[in-house]
């Protein structure tokens, strides 16, 4: 077939890969634009605009996905489209622009976790199974007709990192498959008829981390939001990341610090409190509690917070 891919982010590579390794015919790549980015906020590529130099491809990369880009790409003559992590909403003229529209890769079990951050809320509610759904784009936000759906199951160490790579891994070892059944019939799109549950974008309010809550949520945070944004704290006016943590059944009061057998403990909510093992201060890169530890002159009883 011939076929336009839209992606941005690095979730997208690896399906991207297949269809290069594919007998299809890769007619361009579209992807965001160059974005400002680090400390000195140069424009950064995307991933799959770097992954599609690197392979020669033609990639387009508008502001704005408008009806004379819309019709740029028609005039291609596409059967097909594919989409994954592309990042914005699609007009009703782009989704026109093929004869088999669009069929979009998203990392949930549709309907549930239709949104911005499937992958982060899953593990975030204490899910034990997302997966990876194929469907057929609407003028909606991930609202249409499913054509396939594999299952994965989310582990107890799972951060949204590790998860979105293998749920990457898993679209696209199943893409090929997908797109040619679909195009040939033998899998039709069925409508989402079952209740929908949304995953919001996540904002900056929500990585801080609520000590008062129980141990088991605030390790679920700490994982959900790695690598990034992160999960976030105070200590002595000074913001600090969670990068990795685990629960500790030792009772302490919410956002006291506790040594124990040589581990830092921070008390939470309920009769557990959380087990510190990788953390970040503010413009230094990411390290063990121990090494934080030599440096930060901290005693029992300080206190972690948002303040």
């Amino acid at each position: 077939m011939r076929i336009i891919f839209l992606g941005t982010s690095g979730f997208a590579i690896p399906c991207l890969r297949a269809l290069i390794e594919s007998e299809h015919n890769i007619l361009c790549v579209v992807s965001r634009p160059p974005r400002p980015a680090g400390r000195g906020k140069k424009l950064r590529q995307p991933p799959v605009a770097e992954y599609a130099h690197k392979n020669r491809l033609e990639i387009r990369q508008p502001e704005k996905l408008t009806g004379d880009f819309a019709g740029t790409l028609k005039s291609m003559k596409p059967e097909l489209m594919v989409s994954a992590a592309y990042g914005a909403w699609l007009p009703k003229k782009l989704l026109a622009a093929s004869p088999l529209g669009v069929v979009n890769i998203h990392p949930s079990l549709l309907p549930e976790y239709r949104g911005a951050a499937p992958i982060a809320r899953a593990i975030l509610d204490g899910r034990e199974e997302t997966g990876v759904s194929f469907m057929l784009t609407d003028s909606g936000w991930d609202t249409g007709p499913v054509i396939a759906v594999y299952h994965e199951r989310i582990l107890p160490a799972d951060t949204t990192g590790s998860l979105q790579e293998r749920l990457s891994v898993k679209a696209a070892n199943n893409l090929i498959d997908v797109i040619e059944e679909y195009s040939t019939g033998k899998l039709v799109p069925k409508s989402q008829t079952e209740k929908a549950l949304y995953a919001d974008k996540i904002t900056t309010d929500e990585t801080w981390l609520d000590w008062n809550r129980s141990a088991q949520y605030l390790e679920r945070k700490v994982r959900a939001f790695q690598p990034s944004p992160g999960a976030r704290t105070m200590y002595s006016g000074k913001l600090l990341k969670i990068a990795e943590a685990r629960v500790s059944y030792f009772d302490a009061n919410p956002g006291e610090v506790v040594f124990r057998s040589g581990s830092l403990l921070v008390g939470c909510g309920g009769e557990e409190s959380l087990e510190i093992i990788k953390l970040q201060p503010a413009s230094k890169s990411v390290m063990s509690a121990a090494e934080f530890l030599r440096g930060a002159r901290m005693k029992t009883g300080d206190k972690f917070g948002k303040t």
